[in-house]
Order: structure tokens, then C-alpha cells, then sequence
């Protein structure tokens, strides 16, 4: 018993020891605040204080630079206003070597396997109006970034006064304006801002080649850009339908400064002469020597992406070309306007065809999928012409371009140029202006599947020597609106 009592004693006293030590250090750790210290005691724990700061802020610093570098050492374009990065962009563009050995179908495989890591999941877009404005979700915040930097670029190119020159209006040439989604977009050399993952196929630094391409064609050092009003403006955003662009064009994407002086007289000539004042509607009458700019447009196929039919595809489309000469005639009223407006390109990214299915399958009993886009694409490049006709229509002093893939006959049957009417000028009837160029191989009319995938490596988008080839047929179209006042393409 006293053994006992001895032991219950001795632990006590452990257990009032530990007590005691855990005390002893907590009130030194609170000692600077608890206890009063003289001047040079607090300048000592001061400088304590700051040595500790250091040596426990300090590696966290050094990691955070570490990743900092390494993230900016990463290829990007510059925005004007805005930088867009997002979790679906990777990181580098790598040197992609194409194996020449191995057959299409095995390219499409290693195709296939890149974009399933590299870009977007499949979203159903085949219930939405093709025609009404609605913008991407909140979430997509690369999106609404680079929708930002754009609405900047044409205020600040709003801003600016046109370019002087020693010339007369008529030798000036208009301001092009480049619409699109991801293929007008490349001609920054950017996706969503930056340039593109490995699943596009790019080479390193092809993105500075595809500007050096679009500057030696429209660019400032350009034929065309030594004498046009103002530098063009390159307004695409990756994944863009036509839904989401009209919103982007009624929320600051459309320029709206005037860039010539206008100086015709109302009561110019007899007043009474009721024919001269009809003959000079430049409401009805597409007149050269007015025109401010040139609309450049390829829209539509990340519909049929998303999984839209033609028909809504093709309602969609036409929506575009209103509202673009719409937005013109609202903000220039009676000044022409010229619109470049292109086919949808081929594509051959048949595994994306697939992945729509389910919803959008070719059958939906058996769940059978689409096997290629390119049936819906003829289908909708097959119904522009009449659509050019109806904008034609209604939009009467404005100068028309459709670039194809194929020629051939208009709907009606007339004349693509139109009536070759005597009295000239003075009537619209006889001043049609809807024009279709037939550009073949240099819209990636191509039937060898190897040439394609040497100008489009990922089956949708163009490489440098893409838009080199896709240049050509644009610069067409440019030669055609000036009524050949400019040579633009190799003779």
C-alpha cells in the first residue's frame, strides 16, 4: 500500500512538471507582448521578428517566381487590351512533324487523340436560334475577355483620324473588316487570344508566319494597306456561331466613324429637275468612290459543329449579312457598302461528325453517326447564292462578293454580272452587284487527302501555307468590289 501510494505520488508530480514546462514555453512565445521590455530589448526582438519574416516568406517567393517565369515564358500573343488565358488553352506550341509514311486514316487517328485532349467538350447548340443575339455563358471567361480587347480595338481605331494621303478620294481604298470565329481569329496567329494548342498542328512560330502572311497581304506595308483609310481591323473569336456573333457586332464589335468627307450639294444642278435628283439616290446606286469600307465574312460552321442542321445553319448566316449591312446603313445612311462573304470552308475532322451523335445522329433509332460534315456544308454552301440575292434585294446600294468553292449558274439563271443596261447609273434594276467568284483549290477544293492535311493539318483550320493559298482567293474578291481599279493578284 505505501508502494502504491508513493507511485500515485510520484506521477502527480510528473503530470504538475509537464504542466508547468508547456506554460513556461507558451509564455515565451508570448513574452514581447506580455511582458514589458526596455528600448534595446525591443529593437533586438524587432530585428528577430524581420529575420524570421524572411527566412519563412522568402522560398515561398522564390516558388511563386519560379512559376511565374515559367508560365510566361510560354508563347503568347499580346492583346490590345486584354490578356486571355483559360483553363482549355495548353500551354506550348510544339514542332509537329507530319509522318508522310503513314496513311490518312492513321493521321486522323492521332488526330482524334490530340483534340480529345487538347480542345472544348461537345456542346448541343442544334435547338438554339441561329438568328437571335445571345452571347456565351458567364463562365466562358476567355470568351467575354477577348469580346472586351475587340469592342477596344474599334473604339481605338474609331478613334483615330483615316490616314492622309496626296491623293484624291478615288485612288483612296476602304478599310477591310475581317469577321469570323477560330480561321478569322488564326490570322492573329491566336486562339481565344493566345496562340493555339498542339491539337491545331501548328509549327513552332508558324503563328508569326500566318501575321507575316496577313500584314504582306492587308496589312499597313501592303499594296492594298498604302493606301486604305485606316489599318484593318481582325475581328474573330474561336468557336464563334452565328447566334453569338450578331451580339458581339450590336455590343461594339461594328466600327462606326465616318472616314471620307462628303461634300455633295443638295440643290447641286437644276432643282426642278426631278430625273437628276432620282439619278443621284446613292440610296439605290452602289457608288465606288464613296466606299469606307469592306466587310470580310466567313461564319457558320460551328453550327453545324454544334450540331445544327443546314437549313437553321443557312437562316443564321443570312441573319449575319443583314444585320451586318443593317448596322452600315444605320450608322452611314446612303453609303454604299461591300461585303466579301465566303462558302463555308471544307473540313474533314470526320471524328467530330461522330461525336455529335448522341443528340445529332444520322440515325436516331440505331444511333448511327454522321460520318462527315461535308454533306451539310454543300448543302448549306449550296443556298448562299440565293441569299446573296435576297441581301442584294434589300439592301440595294451595297456591292455583294460570294466566294465558292464551284461555279455555276445563279438561281434565276441570269447572268452572274448581271443587266449591261445603257442608261447605266440612274436605276438600280440595272446595276446588280451580286457576284460569285469561283476560288477552287484556293478554298481547299481538294480531292487528295494528302494535299488537304498539308494546308489544313487538323482538318478544319489552315496552316501558313493555308492562308497564303486562302489569301488569293480573298484578294479576288477585293479586285472584283474595286472594279479592278487595283491589281492585287500575280498576273
Amino acid at each position: 500500500m505505501p508502494r502504491m501510494a508513493f507511485e500515485e505520488m510520484h506521477r502527480r508530480q510528473q503530470a504538475i512538471a509537464a504542466r508547468r514546462r508547456k506554460k513556461k514555453k507558451f509564455s515565451l512565445l508570448l513574452s514581447h507582448i506580455t511582458v514589458p521590455t526596455s528600448p534595446t530589448s525591443k529593437r533586438i526582438n524587432d530585428r528577430s521578428r524581420i529575420k524570421y519574416a524572411f527566412f519563412t516568406l522568402a522560398p515561398i517567393l522564390m516558388v511563386l517566381l519560379f512559376f511565374i517565369n515559367k508560365r510566361g515564358s510560354q508563347p503568347s500573343i499580346e492583346l490590345d487590351r486584354a490578356t486571355v488565358r483559360n483553363k482549355y488553352w495548353k500551354a506550348n506550341v510544339v514542332e509537329y512533324k507530319p509522318d508522310h509514311e503513314k496513311s490518312a486514316a492513321d493521321r486522323g487517328d492521332e488526330l482524334k487523340k490530340l483534340a480529345n485532349q487538347s480542345s472544348r467538350s461537345f456542346l448541343y447548340i442544334g435547338d438554339y436560334d441561329p438568328a437571335e443575339p445571345r452571347p456565351w455563358p458567364k463562365k466562358e471567361k476567355d470568351w467575354w475577355l477577348l469580346h472586351q480587347a475587340l469592342v477596344q480595338r474599334v473604339r481605338d481605331s474609331d478613334a483615330s483620324p483615316p490616314l492622309e494621303f496626296d491623293i484624291d478620294n478615288e485612288s483612296r481604298l476602304p478599310q477591310l473588316v475581317f469577321y469570323g470565329d477560330s480561321i478569322t481569329e488564326g490570322w492573329r496567329g491566336t486562339s481565344f487570344g493566345n496562340a493555339p494548342g498542339k491539337h491545331r498542328m501548328w509549327k513552332e512560330g508558324e503563328h508569326k508566319e500566318i501575321r507575316r502572311i496577313f500584314d504582306e497581304n492587308f496589312g499597313d506595308d501592303s499594296s492594298w494597306g498604302k493606301r486604305a483609310l485606316k489599318p484593318p481591323l481582325v475581328l474573330g473569336i474561336s468557336g464563334s456561331r452565328t447566334y453569338d456573333f450578331l451580339w458581339r457586332i450590336r455590343k461594339g464589335e461594328f466600327p462606326t466613324s465616318k472616314l471620307l468627307d462628303h461634300h455633295e450639294e443638295e440643290g447641286d444642278g437644276d432643282e426642278g429637275d426631278d430625273e437628276g435628283v432620282e439619278a443621284r439616290d446613292t440610296s439605290k446606286v452602289f457608288r465606288l468612290d464613296e466606299l469606307e469600307r469592306i466587310y470580310i465574312v466567313l461564319m457558320g460552321t460551328n453550327n453545324l459543329g454544334g450540331g445544327m442542321l443546314p437549313k437553321p445553319t443557312v437562316e443564321g448566316m443570312d441573319a449575319v449579312g443583314r444585320e451586318i449591312l443593317r448596322l452600315h446603313v444605320e450608322n452611314f445612311p446612303n453609303r454604299p457598302a461591300a461585303m466579301l462573304f465566303s462558302e463555308l470552308l471544307p473540313r474533314r475532322d470526320d471524328f467530330r461528325a461522330a461525336k455529335m451523335c448522341p443528340p445529332r445522329c444520322m440515325n436516331v433509332t440505331s444511333l448511327e453517326p454522321y460520318k462527315s460534315f461535308m454533306p451539310a456544308i454543300e448543302k448549306v454552301n449550296g443556298a448562299l447564292p440565293r441569299v446573296a440575292e435576297g441581301w442584294r434585294r434589300d439592301f440595294p446600294n451595297s456591292k455583294l462578293v460570294l466566294l465558292s468553292r464551284s461555279s455555276g449558274e445563279r438561281p434565276d439563271g441570269e447572268n452572274k454580272k448581271g443587266n449591261d443596261d445603257e442608261s447605266g447609273e440612274g436605276s438600280a434594276d440595272s446595276n446588280d452587284y451580286a457576284t460569285t467568284i469561283n476560288c477552287g483549290r484556293e478554298m481547299f477544293d481538294m480531292g487528295d487527302e494528302d494535299e488537304f492535311d498539308a494546308y489544313m493539318p487538323d482538318r478544319l483550320h489552315p496552316n501558313a501555307k493555308g492562308y497564303e493559298l486562302w489569301s488569293r482567293c480573298i484578294r479576288r474578291g477585293l479586285e472584283v468590289i474595286m472594279d479592278h481599279v487595283i491589281s492585287l493578284t500575280d498576273t
